[in-house]
């Protein structure tokens, strides 16, 4: 399941995956979440598979042992665009993740090319599908 908090339309990119969305605040305590926080998202996790952020906006703290994930344009973030035609951007995860059923190591992967205002979305669906192993 994936949780969006915030204005994201991160569910867009997910394909055959449960949503449930919020427009403003949540509390999330779901082991098997991942959990992408959008513009003005404003949540509280207790237990979370992953929270997706944007590594530009991000200054919050998370509990230990829930996973963060920033999505960006440094490629110090989890998970970045490393390169960009008029067609394709690919996604680059920089470091292995914990999954929902295992470790997903570093990859590139080319996808369909979006506007730069749904970059963040399209990284954080990435994310999201990869936490899921979809």
């Amino acid at each position: 399941m994936v949780c969006i908090v915030g204005e994201s339309n991160s569910d867009r990119h997910l394909n055959g995956i449960k949503v449930i969305k919020t427009e403003k605040k949540a509390e999330i305590d779901c082991d098997e979440a991942a959990v992408i926080v959008g513009k003005d998202g404003d949540v509280r996790v207790r237990c979370a598979l992953g929270v997706i952020v944007d590594g530009e906006r991000f200054s919050g703290e998370l509990p230990r042992g829930v996973q963060l994930i920033t999505c960006g344009i440094s490629p110090k973030n989890t998970v970045c665009v490393t390169s960009r035609t008029d067609e394709k951007i690919t996604l680059s995860l920089n470091r292995t993740i914990r999954t929902k059923n295992g470790v997903c190591e570093p990859l590139e992967q080319p996808v369909d090319a979006v506007g730069a205002d749904e970059e963040y979305d399209v990284m954080a669906a990435f994310a999201a599908n990869l936490l899921l192993d979809k």
